[in-house]
C-alpha cells in the first residue's frame, strides 16, 4: 500500500499545511489532496493511491482533484502505458494561479465600476466601494508584474 511509503514526519507536514491552507479559505479535502501531491513523487499519485495516503473516500478524492485542476492548482496527466491518471502539482503551480487570480481580480474590478455608479458619491457605500475598486484595479497591474519577477528570479 502506499500510505506506508509516506513517513509520519511528511504526513505531520501534510495535515499541518493542510490546516493552513483550509484556515485560509481552501476546501479542507482540497487542502489535504493539495499538501498530499506537495509530497508526491515525480509522476505524482492517482487518485486511489491519494485516497490511501490520506485513509479517505474516492468521492472526497475526485471533489477535491476536480477543484484543484479546475483552479489551476494541480494537474491530471497520464503516464505512458498506464490506464488512470495521475494527479501532481508543478514548481509554478502557484505563479499560474496568481495568473489566473488576476483575471478575476479584473472582473471584479470592472463590476465595482458599475456599483460606483449606483450609489450616491457621498455615502459611505461609494467610499468603500471606491477603495475596494482601487485596491483591485492595484492589484490588476502589480500582480502580473510580480509573478514575471518571481519567474526572472527562477531563471538566474
Amino acid at each position: 500500500m502506499i500510505a506506508h511509503m509516506v513517513g509520519r514526519d511528511t504526513n505531520e507536514f501534510v495535515e499541518g499545511f493542510a490546516l493552513e491552507l483550509s484556515q485560509s479559505g481552501m476546501q479542507r479535502m482540497a487542502a489535504r489532496v493539495f499538501s498530499t501531491l506537495l509530497v508526491a513523487p515525480e509522476n505524482g499519485y492517482t487518485a486511489k493511491e491519494i485516497s490511501e495516503v490520506l485513509s479517505v473516500s474516492a468521492a472526497g478524492v475526485s471533489g477535491a482533484t476536480a477543484y484543484l485542476t479546475r483552479m489551476g492548482l494541480a494537474v491530471r496527466r497520464r503516464v505512458r502505458g498506464e490506464r488512470v491518471d495521475r494527479y501532481n502539482v508543478l514548481g509554478t503551480t502557484w505563479a499560474e494561479a496568481m495568473t489566473s487570480e488576476t483575471q478575476m481580480i479584473r472582473t471584479l474590478s470592472g463590476l465595482l465600476e458599475e456599483g460606483l455608479a449606483t450609489v450616491d458619491t457621498d455615502s459611505a457605500a461609494h467610499e468603500r466601494l471606491t477603495a475596494t475598486h482601487d485596491f483591485f484595479s492595484y492589484m490588476a497591474v502589480e500582480m502580473p508584474k510580480l509573478v514575471d519577477r518571481w519567474h526572472a528570479s527562477r531563471r538566474t
